[in-house]
């Protein structure tokens, strides 16, 4: 990285930014693609999410496209206050008095939308102040929580109709990193340790996560794991079912 990386007072994400942001870009246009094809039944069918259909999930992704350019724009937001088990299943439930053809039109150009602003970002705007579901954190870090969420959330819709999901090392090392900084914010307990190529530390200090460059890459089944999709234990073979219970606690709090 050419220059210093921006960072929050209470959580560090030691990764590149431009990288970042260019991923950002390709996973969204490729989502975007892959709803443009989706009819009325594929619309209706049951995503990963309990409670959301496919279509559901492209409501909650327009909804945050929205929310987001909101706070980078300036503007008001829609919400006084912001729980992030209940407030984006509230915005979905009001937001299904829109056709679901509708909102997957809607969502293909938000997520254009946003591939663009994102990719058009330099290193200028990436120390901007900006809010994400971890508070006060600089531009860039907002912009990672939204791929974030998209990249689960393209999964979430895609896998139950038995379409393929591109996995990509830029990808995943991004989303997997952040998804850490998540769950490091939410550990009590002094935490060292590799996972899946990411090194996260909490305790002494804020948490961190940079990458660890000897090991693995990560992987998407993993990512799935720690936001509550599938079992962590499977997800990682041989670890102390301590550290294990430790690092779900984000998955806990999704199925709440």
């Amino acid at each position: 990285m050419a220059t210093a990386v921006p960072q929050a007072d209470h959580v560090q994400v030691l990764i590149d930014p431009a990288a970042m942001v260019a991923a950002s870009a390709r996973h969204r246009r490729r989502f975007a693609a892959s709803v443009s094809k989706l009819d009325a039944d594929a619309l209706a069918s049951p995503s990963r999410c309990s409670k959301w259909s496919v279509a559901d999930v492209l409501r909650h992704g327009v909804d945050v496209d929205g929310w987001m350019h909101a706070i980078w724009g300036g503007g008001p937001l829609p919400f006084d206050s912001f729980n992030p088990v209940t407030t984006p299943d509230e915005f979905v439930a009001a937001g299904r008095s829109t056709p679901d053809v509708e909102v997957r039109d809607c969502f293909v150009a938000s997520a254009e939308s946003m591939a663009a602003d994102v990719a058009g970002s330099d290193a200028e705007r990436w120390a901007l102040p900006s809010l994400s579901p971890l508070g006060a954190v600089p531009w860039w870090m907002s912009a990672l929580h939204v791929f974030y969420d998209s990249w689960v959330h393209e999964r979430d819709a895609l896998l139950p109709l038995g379409m393929s999901v591109a996995v990509t090392d830029d990808e995943t090392v991004p989303v997997l990193a952040y998804n850490l900084a998540l769950v490091g914010t939410l550990i009590r307990e002094p935490t060292d340790m590799v996972v899946a190529g990411i090194h996260l530390t909490t305790g002494g200090g804020e948490p961190s996560v940079a990458r660890a460059e000897a090991d693995a890459p990560p992987d998407a089944e993993l990512i799935d794991a720690l936001s509550g999709r599938s079992d962590l234990d499977a997800a990682l073979p041989g670890v102390d079912a301590e550290i294990v219970h430790r690092l779900g606690v984000l998955g806990r709090i999704f199925n709440a």
